[in-house]
């Protein structure tokens, strides 16, 4: 069988199809050859684009950390509420893509569960994707708290960290009970009570 020229069609779709088994399998779960299936080319030809399975990975997370980000900066754009009311409405609207596409969780925070610090590309793309997030929302924090909507004994760079791994325990508690209760309940109680001043 020929192998296939490299193509920026096929890569797109190694990628999408591998952010989706691996939300669902993790990395251990999630085999070459099923997502090549999948993708209907020869295996061969997953070696023309990336060097293993971990560097095809590493570039997975760092594809989702761009996506997502894009998705959230364009959310955060178009709105015109306060720097609270930004936080709040942008997770309530990730809560509500969770519930539509279904309970899979946060790829980054999965598969940090799962590899720790044994893959150290993955890991590279993983603490990126944090950093990049973080740079976000400390900002939005930091308004919020300029505003006074927000308590001023925790700065802005704790709470951001605060909520992200409550967020990240909440998207575990998720899997463990089929629904997004947590996510709610941990968005309202640390941004409207537990922050707030």
């Amino acid at each position: 069988m020929s192998r296939p020229r490299k193509s920026s069609h096929i890569r797109e779709k190694l990628i999408s199809e591998g952010t989706e088994l691996l939300k669902l399998k993790g990395y251990h779960g999630t085999g070459i050859k099923e997502i090549l299936d999948r993708v209907n080319v020869p295996k061969g030809s997953f070696y023309n684009f990336f060097e293993s399975k971990e560097k095809y990975v590493s570039e997975i997370i760092e594809n989702y950390n761009i996506e997502l980000l894009k998705e959230i900066d364009n959310f955060l754009e178009k709105s015109t509420k306060n720097p609270l009311e930004k936080i709040i409405n942008a997770y309530s609207y990730v809560i509500k893509e969770i519930e539509n596409t279904g309970l899979t969780g946060c790829l980054v925070g999965n598969l940090a569960a799962e590899l720790g610090d044994s893959s150290k590309e993955c890991l590279f793309q993983m603490q990126n994707g944090v950093k990049l997030w973080k740079s976000r929302f400390v900002n939005l924090f930091e308004q919020a708290r300029e505003e006074n909507l927000l308590r001023k004994d925790i700065s802005a760079e704790n709470m951001a960290d605060i909520f992200w791994n409550a967020w990240q325990g909440g998207l575990l508690r998720m899997k463990i009970e089929g629904n997004t209760s947590q996510l709610q309940m941990m968005l309202e109680n640390l941004l409207n009570i537990l922050f707030r001043v």
